[in-house]
């Protein structure tokens, strides 16, 4: 997995096929996975519902990057910025947007090249279903720009491939909303985040979890995570060259108590600081906030621990679930 994604969450892609058989297949076999289908054998009827569909398809915090003066204002204002990536958790579409499209080659009235160069949104991922006697029209619309993957519909390994090429594009999709939002944070401040020794324990140790949704929290690599039932959980990461900023700050106070001076300074123990403003609480009470933590040694030295969701400023009743949509989908006939 290349770099960390800024968030994940479970989306809904378009598959059309005049095969009805080939869709409920796709249905099952990546709705297993977490993976909304919407099937469609009408390619124009496909091809309407992605671009009317696609008019607020953009995620959430795509609006708040900064250009112009903006992007050289104080880093409070750039920190606000990512402190509102976790705002979708409060969208209840967002499992509705439409992360790619699969589409057969062989469609009537329309090619599946020719509905791919058709759909609006560029962040929305195409997926090509070939026959043998179609893979250099593939190649070409590859090389065109006009799809992002294609599958051999003949090959005996479809299901895996589809499976993994969708995997793919929901990558990319969410990659290029991430790469979006990072190229307006100053470099030194995301070293973490291109780590490669972050990743590895955030792909294999934090998403070992349960966890389908994810969402950064701040550029030192926290995290929060659901589950498909709305459960929150907490990964706070903090270099310990930041920890000790903290600890100067709490000494030229004179307010910073002994039990948690003493804590930070062995790097031991850590703060679990997540407001929406990014502001420091009360340095007096800063002990409501002390949690043991371990160390991650990556290009810097991390401290981090899984801390609890109540740490965060979130309205938990608010959060709208992956189990909710998919009832509400159920219900609706879907």
């Amino acid at each position: 997995m290349n770099g960390i994604l800024s968030c994940y969450f479970p989306t809904t892609v378009v598959a059309i096929d005049d095969n009805v058989n080939f869709l409920d297949s796709l249905k099952d076999i990546l709705g297993s996975k977490n993976i909304t289908v919407k099937g469609f054998t009408d390619p124009f009827a496909g091809l309407d519902f992605i671009n009317e569909n696609s008019v607020n398809n953009s995620l959430a915090f795509s609006d708040l990057t900064m250009s112009g003066d903006e992007a050289t204002s104080d880093w409070q204002s750039i920190l606000l910025n990512v402190n509102r990536v976790h705002s979708q958790i409060y969208d209840e579409n967002r499992f509705a947007k439409i992360s790619a499209v699969i589409v057969d080659y062989s469609m009537p009235g329309i090619d599946g090249v020719e509905l791919c160069s058709k759909i609006s949104n560029p962040n929305i991922q195409r997926i090509l279903l070939t026959g043998v006697a179609d893979e250099n029209v593939a190649i070409d619309a590859f090389n065109n720009g006009y799809i992002n993957r294609f599958a051999r519909k003949s090959s005996s390994n479809i299901v895996s491939d589809v499976i993994q090429s969708v995997n793919w594009a929901i990558h990319q999709y969410f990659s290029a909303y991430t790469s979006d939002l990072m190229k307006y944070l100053p470099a030194k401040e995301m070293n973490n985040l291109r780590d490669p020794i972050f990743a590895n324990f955030f792909y294999g140790t934090c998403l070992n979890r349960s966890y389908i949704e994810y969402y950064m929290l701040d550029t030192f690599g926290s995290y929060l995570f659901l589950r498909e039932d709305g459960r929150a959980s907490l990964l706070s990461m903090m270099p310990e060259s930041e920890i000790d900023r903290i600890i100067e700050i709490g000494i030229d106070s004179g307010e910073i108590s002994d039990e948690v001076l003493v804590g930070l300074k062995s790097h031991e123990y850590m703060l679990v600081l997540h407001s929406r403003t990014g502001t420091l609480p009360p340095i007096s009470s800063w002990d409501k906030y002390l949690r043991p933590a371990r160390r991650l040694e990556g290009y810097q030295t991390y401290c981090f621990t899984f801390a609890e969701s109540n740490m965060l400023d979130l309205d938990f009743d608010q959060i709208k679930s992956f189990s909710q949509f998919k009832k509400n989908m159920s219900e609706a006939g879907r």
